[in-house]
């Protein structure tokens, strides 16, 4: 009724104003407020006059009469018993029309959107006494559009207009124009008559509704106003094809009133599985159970064909609802997809609803197509390792999909997704991007999707160039600012890190959208500027949020895990892992607390399972390197080290163990060259300045080790080994004033760091103080030092030599010293 009138309002449609216009909505159209509407026609309308009637609301008949005449039902009719009053029977209506069109000279354009109407088309109207020539005069200024046949109902549903009828939705989208077939920018109604037959009737089947008009058909109904027209067409430029479930005017009610208790228990037991999404499972508790027994019932054959459609509509729900959200890319309802909106059972309704409706109907298609598109989808998802013999099984799927919905972006967004997952093929991925981008010009999620696939495969450059198109459809949209901070946090440097603290704070700022995944890539960047309390409060806003996503906890325990607070990472990570088994952080950030508690077995366990899970991921590689370097496991270490370094070269940490564990073993050039190469991604890296200058100090190049030592404390005073080296470096260089210092330093920062007792040993034996060096080493060795480290270490030549060495070595070795 709504959009009628503001068709009435509009240029296309006369632009009529208050005074010509009434409208009676709800309790405001009784039938006395019809009549006195009515009788205010009959008093102003004058020769040559348009005259629009619309009624969209109930119609029934009634039954009890031999003729079964029809009524418009008004807000106050009575149930059932429409002789009572408050309802106006069609041939009073009739009457009205063609008063107004016979004395009042006036065109009539009657249009009724409600079940039954059709008997207002003149047939049971004034019987055998009209005679042809006063049927001839009483159409000739008559024009009646009415929703269905006589004896059908009109339909209404969610897919047309969020819940108006089929009839009154698709009357609007023709007369604004979409009806014009020939184009000369008129909408007459043989036009309006074709269009409401071909989109009504094809969008309720299997259910029947036809339309009918009736009058002279080249009638002028309306002016095509070009630029409304071309809004309305936009809006449903690639909108994809859909069935909702319906309700029908009356017809269920009527139906209903005669069934006995059985049948009419068990109906409701259909409807109810239909509501609890019980469509397939349990088998025996199922909306398709009952349907198949209640589809054989003679006595719910008014019915059969709604339920079918209802059915069908309720098994590609959750498929529309998917889709819907992923065209919208709305950044709170994406969330749901794989939670509350399970893909896995898709595939299987998809194809019940498209056995239900059968090759003939407009769907079936479409159905088969998102059958195979959700077939794609979800075996995609069951590995996230490159494998090209699955990415190619997925495309095929996707192919077959766009075969038969060609407007469809998704299989296209879909292959783009799989040519950067499982093929690794760039080139392809940006292409599929690019012609999803096609069919959907503002549709960000295609280039979206693959910056932040790029992003965890370090692959940063195309990464970037993804985030450059999808800037370039919308540069504000949530997405792209998230994930460009992503981007910038993924890599290293403090130039990186402040241009992601910048675009969220100024996201912030703007007001955009919140959401979980929000507040947690905000939180991660805090983290990085040591701003800890402010992002554990983000992580704690995510959660609040949504406490059901397992990403936010992850992350929040990865936050608890780098803060040393290993209880507490330990159970929300375990949380993490119920809610969602299937992330690979979860288990290799797990296996990493494990490690650093020395619960060995358990985090090698946990982590090779992260590894099944993605095999592509350098950190979890980098993780199990990690612990078999600190177990002890060295050649299992350089062997998954090596590994991590070759899916991503870039990274400065991998770099810096593959430098420890050959400096460990004495191979310093190797050494030297992982540490330069650490430094020189990140030149705020820590670890590998201290790295390079014990490089340094062991091939005696103490110049250079000294100016590397200094840079490592000066990025952060902490680092017990970078004060030790520097130490070294001035005791070797005969400056044994400040080496003490540096190291009496260095075992202020960790007390039992026994390679700095030793130097102090080193400074005792170089000033004639034995006794004294003897007490310094006996620490050291209370502190770990081991009997080869003492026996190789060229420093303690002077002590080797003494008798009191070997009483030493006895007390603390007796086992070594025997051999």
């Amino acid at each position: 009724m709504l959009k009628l009138c503001k068709f009435l309002r509009s240029n296309a449609g006369g632009k009529l104003d208050g005074d010509h216009l009434k409208v009676l909505l709800n309790k405001d159209a009784t039938a006395a407020q019809f009549a006195i509407a009515l009788d205010w026609l009959w008093e102003v309308v004058k020769e040559g006059d348009q005259v629009i009637i619309y009624f969209s609301g109930h119609g029934d008949v009634e039954k009890k009469s031999l003729t079964q005449p029809g009524y418009l039902l008004c807000w106050d009719a009575p149930s059932r018993v429409y002789l009572a009053g408050r309802a106006l029977a069609l041939p009073m209506f009739q009457d009205v029309i063609s008063t107004l069109s016979v004395q009042n000279k006036a065109k009539v354009i009657v249009i009724t959107d409600a079940c039954r109407s059709g008997k207002l088309a003149g047939s049971t109207v004034g019987g055998s006494q009209i005679t042809g020539a006063n049927l001839a005069k009483q159409y000739a200024n008559e024009i009646k559009i009415l929703s269905c046949q006589p004896h059908e109902y009109s339909i209404e549903g969610e897919q047309w207009g969020g819940g108006r009828g089929a009839f009154s939705y698709n009357l609007v989208n023709a007369l604004y124009g979409m009806a014009d077939h020939n184009k000369d920018l008129i909408v007459n109604l043989q036009e309006t008559g074709r269009y409401l037959e071909d989109h009504v009737t094809s969008e309720v089947a299997p259910v029947s509704q036809v339309p009918m008009v009736l009058g002279n058909r080249s009638e002028q109904l309306a002016k095509v106003d070009v630029s409304l027209l071309a809004l309305i067409r936009s809006g449903k430029t690639n909108q994809l094809a859909s069935i909702s479930t319906i309700d029908s005017r009356g017809m269920e009610e009527d139906v209903l009133a005669k069934l006995d208790t059985n049948i009419l228990e068990k109906y409701k037991l259909f409807k109810n599985a239909m509501l609890k999404k019980q469509l397939l499972e349990p088998v025996h508790a199922s909306a398709d159970h009952y349907y198949t027994e209640l589809i054989k019932l003679a006595e719910l054959s008014k019915l059969h064909s709604t339920m079918t459609r209802n059915f069908a509509a309720a098994l590609q729900d959750d498929a529309q609802q998917a889709m819907n959200i992923w065209l919208k890319a709305d950044v709170k309802e994406l969330q749901c997809i794989g939670k509350t909106l399970k893909l896995e059972p898709i595939p299987r309704q998809l194809q019940r609803a498209a056995e239900l409706l059968g090759e003939q109907h407009y769907m079936y298609r479409s159905l088969q197509a998102r059958t195979l598109l959700f077939e794609g989808i979800v075996l995609s998802k069951r590995n996230n390792n490159p494998d090209e013999k699955l990415g190619r099984q997925c495309i095929q799927f996707f192919r077959e999909s766009l075969a038969k919905e060609p407007q469809s972006p998704l299989p296209w967004s879909s292959m783009s997704r799989e040519y950067a997952t499982h093929l690794r093929i760039v080139d392809s991925a940006f292409l599929c991007a690019y012609e999803a981008r096609l069919l959907a010009p503002n549709w960000v999620s295609p280039y979206v999707n693959l910056a932040n696939l790029f992003s965890y495969q370090a692959n940063f450059d195309a990464a970037e160039t993804a985030l450059r198109e999808a800037a370039k459809m919308d540069s504000l949209h949530p997405l792209v600012i998230k994930e460009r901070g992503f981007w910038h946090s993924k890599q290293h440097g403090e130039e990186h890190k402040k241009a992601a603290l910048t675009l969220f704070e100024n996201y912030q700022k703007s007001g955009g959208v919140l959401y979980p995944c929000w507040h947690v890539d905000y939180a991660n960047v805090l983290a990085s500027f040591g701003k800890m309390d402010a992002a554990e409060a983000e992580f704690r806003k995510a959660i609040e949020l949504d406490s059901t996503n397992a990403s936010a906890w992850a992350n929040f325990g990865s936050f608890l895990y780098f803060n040393l607070r290993l209880n507490e990472s330990e159970k929300v990570l375990r949380r993490a892992g119920d809610m969602d088994s299937t992330i690979y952080a979860v288990w290799m950030l797990l296996g990493q607390v494990y490690g650093q508690q020395g619960r060995f077995a358990e985090s090698e366990s946990v982590m090779l399972k992260a590894l099944r899970l993605d095999s592509t991921i350098y950190g979890i590689w980098t993780a199990l390197g990690i612990l078999y370097y600190i177990s002890g496991r060295h050649d299992d270490a350089e062997r998954y080290l090596k590994k991590s370094h070759a899916l991503y070269p870039s990274d400065p940490w991998t770099l810096n163990y593959l430098g420890e564990l050959a400096a460990n073993r004495g191979r310093w050039e190797e050494a030297g060259i992982q540490f330069k190469k650490s430094i020189g991604l990140d030149s705020s890296f820590v670890r590998g300045w201290n790295g390079w200058a014990g490089v340094l100090v062991a091939t005696k190049q103490f110049a250079e080790a000294e100016r590397a030592a200094l840079v490592a404390i000066a990025l952060d005073s902490t680092w017990t080994e970078s004060h030790r080296h520097l130490g070294m470096a001035y005791f070797k260089t005969g400056r044994q004033a400040q080496a003490k210092t540096y190291f009496e330093k260095s075992l202020k920062i960790v007390p039992e760091y026994f390679p700095a007792q030793l130097g102090l040993t080193y400074i005792l034996l170089s000033e004639g103080k034995n006794s004294e060096a003897l007490t310094q080493l006996e620490q050291a060795i209370g502190k770990g030092c081991t009997y080869e480290q003492l026996k190789q270490d060229e420093d303690l030549g002077i002590l080797r030599s003494l008798p009191e060495w070997n009483v030493l070595m006895q007390k603390h070795f007796p086992e070594k010293v025997k051999e």
